[in-house]
């Protein structure tokens, strides 16, 4: 496959007014969201992600093409 095609989905905490520099990326949102709920818990103690958060943080998710 030719990678000047593929995408990668990008995350970051302040993109959701956090004050956090924590920063995420993977080849799928499916791939994506394990690792923001992981940072969540150990990083904020957010052990259950509300529905208006997860609408944030879906709505903070970039899709970068490389």
């Amino acid at each position: 496959m030719d990678c000047r095609y593929m995408a990668k989905f990008e995350f970051k905490c302040k993109d959701i007014g956090m004050s956090c520099g924590f920063e995420a990326s993977a080849p799928s949102k499916e791939e994506l969201m394990p690792k923001i709920v992981e940072h969540a818990k150990t990083a904020h103690g957010i052990t259950q992600i509300p529905p208006d958060l997860a609408k944030k943080v879906d709505g903070a998710i970039k899709k970068k093409m490389f």
